[in-house]
């Protein structure tokens, strides 16, 4: 629980934050500049796609060692706090994501429109994952938890894998944009994403919701 000593819960978010970055950030970006990235007929699909799970895998881990902050909400002037909490974490988590792909995809040598790709992808993918994890965590438990945040990164991955398969990149190795390819393929898995996530947020919300009402009758 915390208290007057405690560190304020921002405060270890950014701090947090900020160490994971240039424990992670900073290596990817040099081995980034050294493996540069191939062009459309020499493996992009691939270097892409890889690239793009070890970002998710890293963001991941941060939201993990982030959650725990959840379990004591420090919005306790609010008639949600937990939520408030969450919906905070999440931005942390979002924000980080945004911050390693910027960097790293720049350090790899994308084409412009598929730094954008790449960050588009970073940034969708964080916040239903982070969401996931923090509500099935306070449904279930952290192993669940886990789990369904790695399923959740695979069946992402999976969707923007199937698209570049079908659509390719272009000649210099950009983004080719294929609108109903995207409606075909990407977009249900985002929307079948989000749903879910906001889902198990909301039945993890009335839970915590339940549990602070309860601590104030008691108080």
């Amino acid at each position: 629980m915390t208290t007057a000593s405690s560190p304020n819960p921002v405060e270890t978010i950014l701090g947090t934050g900020l160490r994971r970055l240039l424990m992670w950030g900073v290596p990817l970006s040099l081995l980034g500049l050294i493996y540069r990235s191939p062009g459309p007929d020499a493996g992009l699909w691939a270097y892409s796609l890889i690239h793009l799970g070890i970002l998710q895998a890293v963001t991941f881990l941060y939201a993990i060692e982030i959650a725990e902050l959840t379990d004591d909400p420090w919005f306790r002037h609010l008639k949600r706090p937990w939520i408030a909490s969450t919906a905070s974490l999440v931005a942390a988590v979002v924000g980080f994501s945004a911050l390693l792909t910027l960097a790293t995809s720049a350090a790899v040598g994308y084409a412009p429109s598929l730094q954008f790709l790449q960050l588009l992808s970073s940034l969708d993918i964080a916040w239903v994952v982070a969401t996931l994890y923090i509500g099935t965590r306070k449904l279930a438990n952290n192993r669940s938890a886990t789990l369904a945040g790695l399923g959740l990164i695979g069946g992402c991955i999976w969707s923007i894998a199937v698209y570049l398969s079908e659509v390719g990149f272009t000649q210099d190795g950009g983004w080719l944009v294929d609108g109903a390819q995207l409606m075909r393929i990407v977009l249900p898995v985002d929307t079948l994403a989000a749903v879910i996530s906001l889902t198990v947020l909301l039945l993890a919300a009335k839970k915590a919701d339940q549990r602070t009402v309860h601590e104030r009758l008691q108080s």
